[in-house]
């Protein structure tokens, strides 16, 4: 027997190392002396131990799924695992489930750090032949519908808001607003299947203010706050997301346990997504990231996924680590590389909200006529991208985001910075400060008795 390849050291603290198998997507804590002699044995064609110890290891690591035969034999157990992924990756693009529509670019507010730049000089709003094009494109397999923009609860969308919605009334729909018009809206929203609307704010009313205005300059805080009680009060699932930068992510935790406070008794429809800003270095990033956790961790475990869920939700790494949730091997990077379709007024096809307006995002075309590119984000994988196909990490990044590669029109190329972070900067923090939160929790218990 010897050890496989696809092992995976992370550095966490005081000699402590976690030994992740990136086929099966086990993950174990280690101390020095084991990891001394696993470094040993990964030299070894055929272990064999020396003592008790070395015989036990042997033992569960071969129960965990560290051991193989031979090279021939680890390569056969990935290939199982690619054609199960292969296959899967295969049928959802067969199976369209849901599609996203860019209502319109335009936008009443100017937010400095709009990842969108200046596409809301682009004013069309999208047609009901364009719609009408979409949802037969997507098929009968459609089960949700997103709502994005710009801005979709615009005035000037609501004509369209309504066509779609009498055309596809029994689809589940999730909405990225603003939040400014959501009163004006309401009947509307009461009207569909709604699993959530998301919405923005960015700190208190004086930071979110400085941040999130309307394009006149005026303050939105108020009006947004009346609508989501609004909202709240009949029954609609609110998600509010915080963009968090080095200057406001102390206001935006703060604002997150005032707003817990204060609608307590929707406990079943407000949840929270606490976020970075892309502009900001990685060192800050990882910084605020922390400081988010560690406020989390003051919450109940039953409580953290509704008053965050995106730290966990970057990585299925992360998710095990927090929720006990099993590692999932990814043949790609997210849904965009297998059935992403955003719908835009312009007749272009997207792969992910990220990417919308960047024409060298575009998948294809679905108006006037339907036509998909070949060398697209829609289809690459771990399989296309040379450099993935015997890389230890491929299973567990899926390739990469490609939005964070190089102006290219290349987009069979790995992305490899994300998951060797998330790895070996972030998971090393999120690990330590897990630990601290288990054992004051311990502590509370003790001291209760």
């Amino acid at each position: 027997m010897k050890l496989i390849k696809h092992m995976i050291f992370v550095d966490i603290h005081d000699d402590k190392k976690l030994l992740i198998n990136s086929l099966t997507g086990t993950m174990d804590e280690i101390d020095a002396p084991i990891y001394k002699t696993l470094s040993k044995w990964q030299a070894c064609e055929e272990i064999v131990p020396e003592n008790d110890l070395e015989v036990e290891l042997l033992s569960n690591l071969q129960s965990r799924g560290y051991l193989v035969n031979n090279d021939e034999e680890e390569i056969a157990i990935k290939n199982e695992i690619l054609k199960v992924l292969r296959n899967d990756h295969i049928q959802r693009q067969k199976e369209q489930r849901i599609i996203a529509f860019v209502m319109t670019y335009d936008c009443n507010f100017r937010c400095p750090y709009c990842f969108e730049g200046d596409a809301y000089f682009k004013k069309e709003v999208i047609t009901p032949e364009q719609i009408d094009a979409a949802l037969k494109l997507a098929g009968e397999g459609l089960q949700a519908i997103c709502l994005f923009g710009g801005e979709p609860l615009l005035p000037k969308t609501r004509p369209a808001l309504e066509y779609l919605f009498n055309k596809a009334p029994d689809k589940t729909y999730q909405i990225f607003t603003n939040g400014y018009y959501l009163t004006e809206f309401l009947d509307l929203l009461l009207s569909l299947k709604i699993s959530q609307v998301l919405i923005t704010l960015d700190g208190s009313e004086k930071v979110h203010n400085s941040r999130r205005v309307l394009a006149n300059g005026k303050p939105t805080y108020k009006k947004i706050m009346d609508g989501i009680e609004r909202c709240l009060e009949s029954g609609i699932n609110i998600r509010i997301r915080m963009n968090l930068d080095k200057n406001n992510y102390e206001d935006g935790i703060d604002l997150r346990e005032n707003l817990l406070d204060r609608f307590s008794g929707y406990k079943d429809n407000l949840s929270f997504e606490l976020t970075t800003l892309l502009q900001d270095s990685h060192d800050e990033r990882i910084d605020i990231l922390t400081e988010v956790y560690r406020s989390d961790t003051k919450h109940s475990f039953e409580d953290r996924q509704r008053i965050n869920n995106f730290i966990t939700k970057k990585n299925s790494i992360l998710d095990h680590l927090v929720y006990g949730r099993p590692i999932i091997p990814l043949y790609s990077y997210c849904y965009a590389h297998s059935d992403g379709m955003v719908f835009d007024p312009y007749g272009d096809i997207y792969p992910c909200l990220g990417c919308v307006g960047k024409e060298r995002f575009s998948v294809g075309k679905y108006y006037p006529l339907v036509e998909f590119k070949e060398n697209s984000i829609r289809n690459r994988n771990i399989e296309k991208i040379p450099e993935c196909r015997d890389c230890i990490y491929s299973l567990l990044c899926g390739g990469g985001c490609p939005l964070g590669l190089a102006e290219t029109d290349d987009f069979f190329r790995p992305m490899c910075y994300s998951i060797k972070t998330i790895l070996h900067k972030e998971l090393p923090l999120f690990y330590k400060e897990m630990e601290e939160a288990m054992e004051k929790s311990s502590e509370t218990v003790n001291n209760a008795y």
